[in-house]
């Protein structure tokens, strides 16, 4: 079903440049572009995050220089292209808001793009315009995927990791660090055999997005261009997307639950008879209340306001009861973003949405969120369950797709590393 290709990159000369200095965050998480610009002349944010200047124009943007720019750094051998096809296995040390520390592993591919209709490649979550139409204007330019997505699929004999190892027991062919909570390694898969049979494996396998919705769904939208316009109907470059892809129970990955705070939100009594009617509830002290919501044994969300700490566990019978005439698979409404928005938000207080997302802030940082509730900075805090691999794929495989802020998976892959020349490669 998936089918997935070796791929000639464009990568960083490291003889004329420092990695550790040209390599950044993915461009939608990016706050502050001023510091990748400031920290090396040749950082990937020029060309994969641009700004905009005085003067710019349809004919010269931030979109054109990223072109002019790849040009450049190519023909002073800045970037270098190379000459032979390559997996490249990948592993990614990384930090979790708490300290602690993971490593991640998979591999860079291409993937060729698929209608999400054909269920070879599933989203998990709805994509918005703006950053599509960001995206579009780059790979226009540049036609270049400047960044990769992660998706990720089962495999529960770790059939392609047991390759990767493999191919890890020598000196990458790059790495890079960003301060000390990341660190990154490349290795170059160059024997056939091993190549073989990680696409023989994923050749009747479906594979899930994780991150990068946007990106695939641009890229689809640029091919169809380029093929009406150019006439083409064979296979080429631009039937792919460069992509990270990882065994998602063996890879290292974690995914986070993203917590919701309102500086401002409509007063309610959380003893109500509407909540106790679907909620079991407990007042707790701080330590208690980080230590039931880092407990995955049941169905809760937490609350934080000026009065104290309050674990809200699910009564599943009367919930299941509510949502057996709705819509969406049972498994949609049970996950915990669901259980916040749909239940208590909509079902209980009876906020309406546009209220609601009018007033939202979101972290992945638990602390941060009660000190912002305890200093007054927001009025209230609403904690989440992190989403589990098993309820992704249960969505995604029933066609459905998940609210907005579902999943926050760690780590980000970096940007910076590996370039996929479009216009390069034939089918």
């Amino acid at each position: 079903m998936a089918i997935i290709k070796p791929f000639s990159a464009i990568f960083y000369n490291k003889d004329k440049v420092n990695l550790n200095n040209i390599i950044m965050p993915p461009y939608d998480i990016i706050r502050d572009i001023e510091q990748y610009y400031a920290r090396d002349p040749y950082n990937i944010i020029r060309i994969d995050k641009g700004r905009e200047e005085p003067g710019d124009c349809e004919n010269c943007n931030k979109y054109t220089r990223a072109k002019e720019i790849m040009d450049k750094w190519l023909s002073e051998k800045i970037l270098l292209k190379e000459d032979k096809q390559y997996l490249y296995v990948y592993v990614q040390d990384y930090m979790l808001p708490d300290g602690s520390k993971r490593q991640m592993i998979g591999f860079y591919a291409r993937i060729k793009l698929e209608e999400f209709e054909k269920r070879i490649i599933l989203p998990h979550e709805r994509t918005h315009s703006g950053p599509k139409i960001d995206r579009l204007e780059l790979m226009r330019q540049t036609k270049a995927n400047t960044s990769p997505i992660l998706t990720f699929f089962y495999d529960s004999k770790q059939v392609v990791n047991s390759v990767l190892l493999k191919n890890i027991n020598k000196q990458p062919f790059l790495e890079a660090s960003i301060d000390r909570d990341l660190y990154c390694k490349l290795w170059k898969v160059e024997k056939e055999k091993d190549i073989e049979i990680i696409i023989d494996f994923l050749k009747d396998k479906q594979l899930f997005i994780a991150d990068g919705h946007h990106r695939y769904e641009t890229a689809l939208n640029f091919r169809n261009e380029v093929k009406q316009k150019i006439g083409i109907k064979g296979e080429t470059g631009y039937d792919y997307i460069m992509s990270v892809l990882m065994d998602i129970e063996h890879a290292g990955i974690t995914i986070l639950p993203t917590h919701r705070i309102f500086k401002n939100f409509p007063d309610f009594s959380i003893y109500s008879d509407n909540i106790k009617k679907f909620f079991n509830i407990s007042k707790v002290d701080e330590r208690e209340f980080k230590f039931e919501m880092d407990r995955i044994d049941e169905k809760k969300l937490g609350i934080a306001n000026k009065r104290g700490f309050y674990i809200l566990k699910l009564k599943d019978g009367n919930y299941r009861e509510l949502i057996k005439s709705e819509p969406k698979i049972k498994e949609y409404y049970l996950l915990s973003v669901c259980i916040l928005h749909f239940l208590l938000f909509q079902k209980i207080l009876q906020i309406p949405e546009e209220e609601i997302f009018k007033n939202i802030d979101y972290t992945q940082n638990f602390d941060e969120a009660i000190e912002k509730v305890k200093k007054n900075e927001m009025k209230i805090a609403f904690f989440v369950q992190p989403t589990t691999t098993d309820e992704i794929k249960i969505i995604s495989l029933n066609n459905e797709v998940m609210p907005q802020k579902s999943t926050y998976f760690l780590p980000k892959l970096v940007t910076g590393l590996l370039i996929n020349p479009l216009d390069e490669h034939t089918g």
